[in-house]
């Protein structure tokens, strides 16, 4: 049996996308927030109202935080369990910052994938829950304090409320999965309730609302879905991670919930391997770009990134 990381590579470079796009004014990258040197290859983020940003990594467990003043420090060094950071999610009533943290690029004996939360005022870890069989890899948030988390394996949205030690199946179905090991990946939850989620390595989206899942009609298949977000007009933002090609995006599903063929718009491309993101208040989207394309792709294994970033997106 292939281990993850295999899986993982498996699916990137057999994943391709056809047909056409409605393109937008392409940006410019307006603003780049460059990373302290001691991290690298950058996944999950997400922020607080008065502007910190956490983000968290794909290889390494040390949970980051810029303040307002942009100034850097570490919220957690990371531990054990807490090997890496691909998701983050951050439940500001309630002082807590989830995250998940699976082995993506094992070195060695590879380890059991967690879901773990964070104390934000003291940075005390308030649980670690393991997924003995399954791959954790991003989060929504529930309005009563719950989260819901992609397994890429098992092609299941999960549940976990905090304090609990097991996980609810709110979902499994065969769309969400992939024969190379590596299925829905990226899962945003807009406020009505409904849950889109992709498959990262079909390049297929999906809605899940009452109890029923639909496929996103688009005009392509996306390479490689990754990160996604609802924006405050009921547009789905979906980060196109495009390992093979190298041309990441931010696209723009707009009324990504109405019925019939949806269009899709570009609002940045030429981003390296952006993985996550978060919205702030003021419409900005800060994406994390992984650059892991050298450790994936045969014949770049030269191509080390010298520092890693965060991209401002503005989406108005």
């Amino acid at each position: 049996m292939r281990t993850i990381a295999t899986s993982l590579v498996f699916a990137f470079l057999c994943t391709t996308s056809v047909g056409a796009y409605t393109a937008a004014s392409n940006a410019d990258v307006p603003n780049t927030i460059t990373l302290p040197q001691n991290a690298s290859y950058p996944n999950g983020i997400t922020h607080a109202e008065d502007g910190t940003l956490f983000i968290g990594q794909i290889t390494q467990g040390g949970i980051l935080r810029r303040g307002p003043d942009g100034l850097w420090s570490r919220i957690h060094e990371g531990s054990e369990s807490i090997f890496a950071g691909t998701a983050l999610r951050l439940d500001e009533a309630r002082n807590v910052l989830w995250g998940a943290s699976p082995d993506f690029l094992p070195e060695g004996e590879p380890r059991v994938p967690n879901i773990f939360a964070i104390d934000t005022r003291t940075g005390v870890v308030l649980q670690s829950v393991a997924l003995n069989d399954g791959f954790t890899n991003d989060i929504a948030i529930e309005p009563e304090g719950s989260i819901l988390v992609t397994d890429s394996t098992g092609g299941r949205l999960l549940r976990l409320t905090l304090g609990e030690t097991e996980f609810e199946t709110a979902l499994q179905d065969d769309r969400l999965t992939h024969d190379s090991g590596i299925g829905v990946g990226g899962i945003a939850r807009a406020p009505n309730g409904a849950v889109a989620v992709g498959n990262f390595s079909t390049g297929r989206l999906y809605i899940y609302e009452n109890d029923s899942l639909r496929e996103l009609e688009l005009p392509r298949t996306i390479e490689n879905p990754d990160g996604m977000a609802f924006t405050a007009d009921g547009s789905l933002i979906v980060l196109e991670g495009a390992v093979e090609s190298g041309d990441g995006r931010v696209l723009r599903i707009a009324n990504s919930l109405a019925p019939g063929k949806r269009d899709l718009e570009i609002v940045t491309e030429g981003l390296e391997s952006p993985v996550n993101l978060t919205i702030a208040s003021d419409g900005i989207a800060y994406v994390t770009e992984s650059r892991i394309r050298h450790r994936l792709i045969e014949g770049r294994e030269t191509e080390i990134p010298n520092e890693f970033r965060v991209v401002a997106v503005p989406l108005s």
